[in-house]
This record gives structure tokens, sequence and C-alpha cells, in this order.
């Protein structure tokens, strides 16, 4: 059932928000490699696709896409497709090993798509936990129409020593990175590792350690304790003192742990963190209100590399439109900021340049599937900046925004199981 936020949008609104919901799916559609399943880390919009290098967590975001395109009456072929991904990363394609820690059973972060060889990367805790995540969200989701999908799934979750991610149980310290079965790379509270806690509870709910990890630290209860920045008067979560996140960490563990979706108290961070991030943008020179979103992504062509841009620390001032995505079931209203960015600058479905096609070549493939990383200061240039990757991981909060706009966050908490189920057992 559509929500009244949804069904109520002006006529040209609700054509932009379809266009725009259903472009988000098309992205990963286009990322992903149909014989092993596997997904690109990126989609490079002057290049060919999809990359030959697999991201583990963009391919957990693509099993989301699946469900949604299914939910959605987009791909008739939804489950199937959920079913090959699970048995790409489950070895079961001939040619396809995914890169795991031999001892632990994590995951390489990138992968070769057609092999599953390890790119030269990090065996990731929180790389795996998003593509398991992703696997459990679609498992709940096509349950009856291919229950194998949530099999391979938990057989998935329950073949990792989740043991290894606890660093400091009364700190909620939580390592990076598995090496040779053992945790390294320590990182403080608080952070997207909220979703490792969330994950490892899952798969090892008897561990008294990880037990402890969490509910010392990320619990209900606990939330309020978490470290804060306070900024112009609001308390914003972070993890360490005198700094802020990109927004997209206080966006992942909304959509995708059930008891952060549901918590009255996070939804007050939440808030507080989207109105940081719309105020710090306010108080840049000639910036209209419909341009903010402090995400992260790829900068090529404008500055090299890629940058998670947060609240002072954002070279060049780059907006991430999927950040305000993310924000809509808080801030609703940020769908006609989404419009105005799209009707006054970025018409992607519609533009044309007759008197340079180049330009016209470039602009469409750079924002072929919407609206993204957008640099206000070079919009209106004659050598305007085309963005020329689109990374699917920070693309997620668009894809996960818009569903939950359309169908509530219900669709999220849904899908995937509580911790306190999980506990009481």
């Amino acid at each position: 059932m559509p929500t009244n936020e949804y069904k109520y949008l002006p006529t040209k609104v609700k054509k932009f928000f379809d266009r725009q919901f259903h472009d988000s799916y098309g992205l990963f559609e286009a990322s992903r490699n149909p014989r092993t399943g596997l997904y690109a880390d990126g989609y490079m919009t002057l290049g060919a696709n999809p990359d030959f290098r697999s991201s583990i967590a963009a391919t957990g975001v693509g099993l989301i896409s699946l469900a949604i395109a299914d939910l959605e009456g987009w791909d008739d072929n939804a489950a199937t497709k959920a079913l090959i991904t699970l048995q790409g990363v489950s070895g079961e394609i001939d040619g396809c090993q995914v890169a795991r820690d031999d001892k632990s059973g994590f995951f390489a972060h990138f992968v070769d798509m057609e092999t599953g060889e390890n790119l030269n990367s990090e065996y990731s805790t929180i790389d795996t936990t998003l593509l398991l995540t992703g696997a459990l969200f679609a498992g709940n989701h096509f349950a009856k129409k291919e229950p194998r999908i949530l099999e391979m799934a938990e057989k998935l979750l329950y073949s990792i020593d989740w043991s290894i991610v606890v660093a400091d149980k009364d700190k909620g310290v939580i390592n990076m990175i598995a090496k040779d079965g053992e945790g390294i790379a320590p990182l403080p509270a608080y952070n997207e590792y909220v979703m490792v806690s969330y994950l490892a509870l899952l798969g090892k709910p008897n561990n008294e350690n990880i037990q402890a990890l969490w509910l010392n630290n990320f619990a209900e209860d606990n939330i309020t304790e978490l470290p804060q920045e306070e900024f112009r008067g609001l308390a914003i979560l972070n993890d360490h003192p005198g700094a802020f996140l990109s927004s997209f960490v206080q966006q992942f563990p909304y959509y995708l742990v059930p008891e952060y979706a549901e918590s009255k108290t996070y939804l007050e961070y939440y808030k507080n963190a989207c109105l940081a991030d719309r105020m710090k943008w306010k108080e840049l020179e000639d910036v209209p209100s419909y341009i903010w979103g402090y995400g992260a992504g790829p900068n090529d062509g404008l500055f090299d590399g890629y940058h998670a841009d947060r609240i002072n620390d954002a070279p060049h001032n780059i907006a991430s439109s999927y950040i305000i995505g993310g924000y809509l079931p808080v801030y609703p209203a940020g769908i006609y900021d989404l419009y105005a960015q799209y009707s006054l600058h970025i018409p992607y479905d519609v533009y044309s340049n007759p008197e340079d096609k180049e330009d016209e070549e470039k602009f469409k493939a750079a924002y072929k599937f919407g609206l993204h990383r957008i640099s206000w200061w070079h919009l209106e240039q004659p050598n305007r900046w085309y963005p020329t990757k689109v990374t699917l991981i920070d693309w997620s909060s668009m894809l996960y925004g818009l569903a939950a706009f359309k169908h509530g966050m219900k669709l999220f908490s849904s899908n995937l199981p509580r911790v306190n189920e999980v506990l009481n057992k």
C-alpha cells in the first residue's frame, strides 16, 4: 500500500519520482554480471560496463534491489536472478569462487566479476555484513516464490566466525578486517559498523562477547550513550570527538537494522543529522536550498579520488543527491529538492543541446540513471563537470529512500530479523 506522501504528490513530481525510482533499480541491473550474479563496484558513465571489479557490498545492495524490483513489478525474473547471485557468492557457479578468509569465512571487499578472485583487497567485516544483510532481505522477500534464497543466505550467515569482530565489548569497538582467522583494525563506535554488531548477533546469538557488544553499546537503551558531536545545538552521533560523519553512516543502520528503523531514540538523532546536513549547506554562499547532501563518491575529473564528504570536510563542496533520497522518511519535502535539481538543472531524460552535441552526449551519459553527484559551482559553467562513475554502495541511499517514501519503512524492518527475537529464542 503506497504511503500518503507518495499518493498525494503533484502529477509532475510523481512522474519524476516514478522515473527516478525505476532508474535507481536500472543502475543495479546495468551493473550486474548475468552469469555470476555479482555486481560491479560502480557504473562507468563514459566507459564499458559492467566493470570487471565487483564489490561484495554492492552485491548485497543488488539483492535488495531485486526484491524491490519484484515488489514494483519491474522484473519478472528477479527471484531467479537473486538465486543466481547467491549461487555465485556460494561457489556454486562453475569458474566463480568468491575469495574468503580461509579461517573466518569473511569475504574479500573487491573481487573479479567473473572468477571471484581477490583483487588485492582486505577481508572486510562491514562489506561481508552488507552482502549478507542483502541476502537475508532478499531471502525473506522471496521466501514463498523461491525458498532456496533464504536457505542459502542463512547458510552463509552461519558459515562465518563472527566472534572475531569483537575488539572491545564494553566500548563498542569493532574490528574492520579479518586476517588469518583474527580480527584486526579496530574502529570505535559510533559508525556504520553497528550493522556488523547486529549481524554478528544473528550469526552467533549464543556467543557471550557478541551479545555484550550489542547489549552494552548498540541496544535501544544505550543509543543515547554513544559518542556525539554538537552542531548548532543539534546532537549528532559520531565515532570520535571533533568530527562529523558522512551522512551515509547515519542512513545505513536506519534502513538495515530493524531496531534502529523502529527506535524513537535513533529517529531523533537521524532527524538531527538530516537537519545538520541541510543547515551546513545553507551557510555556503550562493547555494540554493535544494542543493545539499554530504555523501561519499568518486570525483574523477574534478579532483582525484574517492572521498566521504562530511560537515567541515567536503573538498569542492560536491552535493550527493542520493543523501537527500536517504533522508526522505524524516524529511519528505526532500522530494521537492530532488525535483528542483532535476527540473532546473539536470533533466536527464529529456536533455538536449543541438549546439553542442558533445556536451549533450556527456551529460546524458553522466546522469543516465538520474541524480547523483553535483558540483553546484560547475553546473552552469561552459566546461561543466561530468561525473564519470557512480558507486553502487553510495547510490543505495537513493534506492532505499525512494522505496521507503513510497512503501514506508516497514518494507525494510519486515524483511530483516530483529535482535530481540533472536535473543529471546
